[in-house]
């Protein structure tokens, strides 16, 4: 069995959420977000993205929306498509609020009263 080494609770989408991505000197391009935590998220499209490379991310949660620079940490090949992990570069401030909001979206979630 392997190590959850994760610090943070991640949220995990029953239907993608829609976000966008921004590589340096290149315009916005939308992705498909499947989860998400305050140490960053994963995401697929069939574009081809190097390891590494910075990322600007935004998105919406709970109507807020977020703008979050990122680098891909994981990649891997599914079908037409690639995953994408990005390992988000937040600040103090940022991650508090992106947490609540998280928070209260799984709270949600779980209830029943909030669906993807």
């Amino acid at each position: 069995m392997s190590e959850n080494r994760r610090e943070f609770f991640r949220v995990i989408f029953h239907e993608s959420v829609n976000g966008k991505i921004t590589r340096l000197g290149e315009a916005p391009m939308s992705i498909h977000i499947e989860n998400i935590s305050v140490n960053g998220m994963r995401f697929s499209s069939p574009v081809n993205i190097p390891m590494g490379e910075r990322l600007e991310c935004s998105f919406e949660i709970l109507d807020s929306s977020f703008l979050i620079e990122g680098a891909i940490v994981r990649k891997s090949t599914r079908n037409d498509r690639v995953e994408y992990g990005v390992g988000f570069t937040i600040d103090q401030e940022t991650s508090s609020v992106l947490f609540k909001h998280l928070n209260y979206y799984q709270i949600r979630q779980r209830k029943g009263s909030y669906a993807d």
